[in-house]
């Protein structure tokens, strides 16, 4: 193989691995996704709670 040859294929799988490991990546859920699902889930616990309280002070 030439010189060139080499190259051009060292830069091509280099590309595909740069490719693969930036769309893995974005698959997973970052820290801040888990922490915002959290927040998310804790918010709508505290509104439960205060409906179910407001509920019990009614009757």
């Amino acid at each position: 193989m030439s010189d060139q040859v080499l190259a051009t294929l060292i830069t091509t799988i280099g590309s595909i691995i740069v490719a693969w490991i930036t769309a893995h990546q974005r698959s997973q859920p970052t820290e801040a996704d888990r922490l915002r699902e959290q927040n998310i889930k804790l918010k709508e616990k505290i509104k439960e709670e205060k409906q179910n309280e407001n509920t019990k002070r009614r009757h």
